[in-house]
């Protein structure tokens, strides 16, 4: 007959007292409960007593604050409350952030945007969260709002750039043919030459000569000029790496077209008119044909249009000269007739032929000085945004400019577009082998031009207090 087991039977089996008994691994689980949160207590004690807060950081200081990451309460300041987070007041001590929009409805705080001790890494590196805050729903105090209020990313959910909206146009008044200067049998002050981006465009701060600056007959008026970076060209990110500037130097006739386009008004005078408002134009010229006059008394005797002819334009890169602004004028008499009428010619050519080609409604007879459109010439089109041309000097102009070439109006905008960026830009940046694609790449809250100076608060010694 089998055995019956019931659970009764079963579980006097078992040693109720199995707890209470130390064993080998027992015995080890309680001695490290002990050791391990002793040791840990007298570590944070010893640490504590000798000084080093590091223990109590989520991580290391941004590099920019390395020399003062063991003094922690020069930004951890504690208030009424156990916590110690460090408020606006404590970064204003240092930095004097310029507002970032006076109808802004809304400021973040400065830590809610730069992130500590997340390693050492730019602070203004802030994340799209960071901005998204505000600009995916974006709103302000008052009035209208000037930009797109739905921006979130790069990647898709961003506008195209400003200047490419709506039919937008070149406001350059200076006449530019893109496509003309470009060929390759272009006429230049010594033979043929094939012309080259750079040898007009360039960043601020370049020191290199302009290869057709130096007229072949240089005026003193015409030396090349170094032109200074305009306050709309001044970058907006402080932490701008130093060497070339980031946007091109403004174009210049001195240093970019002299050598080709001399200002030649007659051919018995080599040296050419500068280039410069009307009046002084009138005056030198008035001056250079008194002077020819005075040298060579026998000239009035000769026609007025003496030297006049294909030899002129050998010299220059303006349209050759039509007959009727070499009309005859009535047959001189004195020497002060014959520099008068010589000086209607050369005015005549200047001022309704040369002049006409680069300057938009050019108007003047000769006994009138001409009035001309202001030359405007956009020194930067992404007023809202940064832009840096050494960073990508790896790349041809034409990448980017891919229209440049075929380009023949001045109103033509040859920017690149928002999808070109796109093709290298990318939000997740390395991770996804592409170039960064955070807005910070691009903007920035502060305009760091309105900074104000500071006056230093600390000391070395308070500066260095924790190490």
């Amino acid at each position: 007959m089998p055995r019956v087991r019931t659970a009764k039977t079963l579980a006097t089996r078992i040693d109720l007292q199995y707890f209470t008994r130390l064993h080998g691994f027992r015995r080890w689980r309680l001695v490290l409960s002990i050791i391990v949160p002793l040791l840990a207590v007298g570590w944070l004690l010893g640490e504590k007593a000798s000084g080093n807060r590091a223990i109590y950081s989520s991580g290391p200081v941004s590099s920019a604050h390395a020399v003062f990451g063991q003094n922690c309460n020069l930004c951890h300041v504690r208030g009424a409350s156990f916590s110690a987070a460090v408020g606006d007041k404590a970064c204003l001590a240092c930095h004097n952030a310029p507002i970032h929009n006076a109808q802004q409805a809304f400021t973040p705080a400065c830590s809610s945007c730069h992130l500590e001790h997340k390693g050492k890494f730019k602070m203004a590196a802030t994340t799209d969260a960071a901005c998204g805050q505000c600009h995916a729903s974006l709103h302000v105090k008052e009035g209208e709002l000037k930009f797109d209020p739905h921006v979130s990313d790069f990647d898709n959910k961003h506008p195209q750039f400003l200047p490419l909206r709506h039919g937008q146009y070149d406001p350059g008044t200076i006449n530019l043919n893109h496509h003309a200067h470009l060929q390759p049998t272009l006429r230049g002050p010594n033979g043929p030459v094939q012309m080259q981006c750079s040898d007009c465009h360039r960043p601020v701060g370049v020191n290199q000569p302009w290869p057709y600056s130096v007229a072949a007959v240089p005026a003193a008026s015409q030396q090349p000029a170094v032109v200074s970076a305009a306050e709309t060209q001044q970058p907006r990110k402080r932490f701008t790496e130093t060497g070339a500037g980031p946007y091109m130097a403004r174009l210049k006739y001195v240093n970019q077209c002299a050598a080709c386009h001399i200002l030649q008004f007659d051919p018995l005078i080599s040296q050419p008119a500068p280039h410069d408002k009307p009046e002084i134009v009138r005056a030198f010229i008035v001056e250079k044909i008194k002077q020819l006059v005075k040298e060579n008394p026998g000239l009035v005797h000769k026609p007025i249009t003496a030297g006049y002819g294909d030899q002129i334009e050998a010299a220059r890169n303006f349209l050759r000269p039509a007959r009727d602004y070499l009309v005859l004028p009535k047959a001189p008499t004195t020497p002060a007739n014959w520099a008068e009428q010589r000086t209607e010619i050369a005015e005549r050519l200047l001022w309704r032929k040369d002049c006409k080609v680069c300057h938009s409604q050019t108007t003047g007879e000769s006994d009138k000085l001409p009035t001309s459109v202001k030359a405007v010439i956009p020194a930067r089109w992404l007023l809202h945004a940064e832009f840096d041309h050494p960073a990508h000097r790896m790349m041809t102009c034409e990448s980017c400019h891919s229209r440049i070439l075929e380009s023949r109006q001045t109103a033509e905008v040859n920017l690149p577009g928002i999808e070109t960026c796109r093709r290298c830009h990318k939000e997740a940046g390395a991770m996804q082998a592409a170039a960064e694609g955070r807005c910070y790449e691009c903007h920035s809250y502060h305009d760091w031009r309105k900074e104000q100076p500071l006056k230093g608060k600390f000391d070395l010694n308070a500066l260095r207090a924790g190490n």
